[in-house]
């Protein structure tokens, strides 16, 4: 190799660049048109090269997405459990107070165009009315019971509640006043005629059947999951299926605690499916947070030594 070729080689790095004068570019080109051993320098300093990172900073890299995907983790945690929270103060807080009847309470009237008006309270905030039909005396009774809640004790006075029950003449109508504190219901409109005196509202035992369904559910996973702890691919489901009784069973005593009767079924039980599907999600999450932060602790670990 020539002392000129041995400069060409030093000047290469900056003529690939496009950093020389051109008095040099041209020095450089001529001499690469006669020398194959330059050209092929050249070649090898254009050829793209792969980067392979050091070994060292692998698993720092991973170490850190996964850090970031647990920070995530724990805002949806967050998040999650803090509308759970609110879910549950809000059942509370609307929970249905009901009012015993009283004369005061409500005022009965038969409108000029035939219609029968029920004007409430003005502590009234909320009612139901449920319409029924006895085919044995043709008479078409109605259910009214009112209430009031916590949240409306503190919120903005929504005015007097009025009820309207279209009347055709031809009908027999009774509307009873439903205490739903145990006692029976008043009769507030009709004649006592072929009406079964003494009628209760009871209230109704749904929650219970779904806790009881709930537990047992709970018990067999638990059972399940014993038996089969050597086959981890079924364990994996179990672990997240049994987290569905644990999260109803929590909702029912956050919002309703030990009392499983409820006289507004639907409402308590609609209440209690959210809160459930809130805790099911929050649980999950927290389950995830905890397995990363182990599994970051394990690289951590073996990072150090």
């Amino acid at each position: 190799m020539s002392n000129k070729c041995n400069l060409i080689k030093d000047i290469l790095p900056l003529y690939v660049e496009n950093m020389v004068s051109t008095d040099t570019r041209e020095f450089v080109s001529e001499h690469l048109e006669h020398c194959e051993e330059c050209r092929a320098e050249l070649k090898h300093m254009r050829k793209p090269v792969d980067f392979i990172p050091d070994a060292d900073i692998v698993p720092l890299k991973t170490i850190k997405k996964e850090l970031f995907i647990k920070r995530l983790q724990t805002v949806f945690f967050t998040a999650i459990l803090a509308c759970a929270i609110v879910t549950v103060v809000f059942g509370i807080l609307t929970s249905p107070k009901f009012f015993p009847y009283s004369d005061n309470l409500l005022n009965v009237i038969d409108s000029p165009n035939g219609n029968i008006i029920i004007t409430f309270d003005n502590k009234v905030t909320g009612y139901s009315c449920i319409k029924e039909f006895n085919d044995e005396t043709g008479t078409e009774v109605y259910r009214v019971n009112a209430w009031t809640t916590t949240w409306d004790l503190y919120s903005l006075n929504r005015g007097n509640q009025n009820v309207v029950i279209p009347s055709e003449g031809a009908t027999k109508i009774q509307i009873f006043f439903t205490q739903n504190n145990g006692f029976e219901d008043v009769l507030i409109y009709g004649s006592n005629d072929n009406v079964q005196q003494d009628i209760l509202t009871l209230p109704r035992q749904i929650l219970l059947p779904y806790f009881i369904l709930a537990f047992l559910a709970l018990i067999i996973l638990a059972i399940l999951r014993f038996l089969l702890r050597n086959k981890q691919a079924i364990i994996v489901w179990i672990d997240r299926t049994i987290l569905f009784p644990i999260s109803y069973m929590a909702a029912q005593l956050c919002t309703k605690g030990i009392n499983f009767t409820t006289y507004s079924s639907q409402r308590d039980f609609c209440i209690i499916i959210l809160v459930a599907m809130l805790f099911y999600f929050a649980m999950l999450t927290g389950k995830s947070l905890y397995k990363a932060k182990m599994g970051i602790s394990q690289k951590k670990d073996e990072y150090k030594r």
